[in-house]
């Protein structure tokens, strides 16, 4: 008996004119491929904000040094948790994507140039903790920066959602509610940032907690049809 999926099976090998006007249809490799490079990358340049202090004499003053190093330290670790975070959603994301088009890879395109600068505003955050001065201007601007990183994982959803490149598999009403899910925390993030500039410290405080909710883990995904495969399962 022929197993051969018909052209309409979910299961069925991705048409290149699927999506007409979006150019060809191709499945999600080449794109989650290029995003972990620009994850990892990311994840990795941080670290050169670290200076090592200068040895001079015996160097005996090592230790106060470093200790007084310790803004950049701080800007790591949180350059660091931020991309983490975000990489650990954008992987959980392969599940979700089974095609990619123009439309989708500009706005991944999009969202991979927040992660790729978010280290920036970490880092004018941390090295003005010091300088009492500097610091709300420093915490009002992270807080702008992660809301313009969660609104960029928005736009990556809808636009990838609207053209059809969210597995048809999956259970409409779990799509919903990733949707909501998606919504609810680019609103807090952009509330966040605007309080800020009222008071920075209760908007720095949001932005933290809309950040640290990206520990919960996301929901299983709900299939109609039976769940694919998993890559690397026989």
């Amino acid at each position: 008996m022929d197993a051969t999926p018909s052209p309409l099976s979910p299961d069925a090998p991705l048409r290149r004119d699927s999506h007409e006007g979006e150019g060809a249809t191709r499945g999600t490799a080449r794109m989650e491929a290029f995003a972990d490079g620009v994850f990892a990358i990311a994840f990795t340049l941080p670290v050169f904000n670290i200076v090592m202090p200068t040895l001079g004499g015996r160097g005996s003053d090592l230790g106060s040094d470093l200790l007084a190093g310790w803004p950049h330290h701080l800007g790591y670790l949180i350059a660091s948790l931020i991309i983490a975070l975000y990489w650990v959603h954008h992987h959980f994301s392969g599940a979700i994507y089974r095609t990619t088009g123009h439309s989708f890879l500009l706005a991944t395109a999009l969202f991979l140039t927040m992660i790729g600068y978010i280290a920036f505003p970490v880092r004018a955050f941390a090295e003005s903790i010091p300088h009492p001065g500097a610091l709300p201007d420093a915490a009002r601007f992270l807080s702008v920066a992660l809301a313009l990183t969660s609104l960029s994982w928005l736009t990556k959803w809808s636009v990838g959602r609207h053209f059809g490149h969210v597995d048809d598999r999956l259970d409409p009403a779990y799509v919903d509610r990733l949707t909501r899910t998606y919504r609810r925390m680019s609103a807090w993030n952009v509330a966040a940032a605007l309080i800020a500039w009222v008071d920075w410290r209760i908007g720095l405080a949001m932005s933290a907690a809309g950040l640290l909710a990206k520990l919960k883990p996301p929901e299983t995904p709900r299939y109609c049809t039976e769940a694919p495969v998993i890559e690397g399962e026989a």
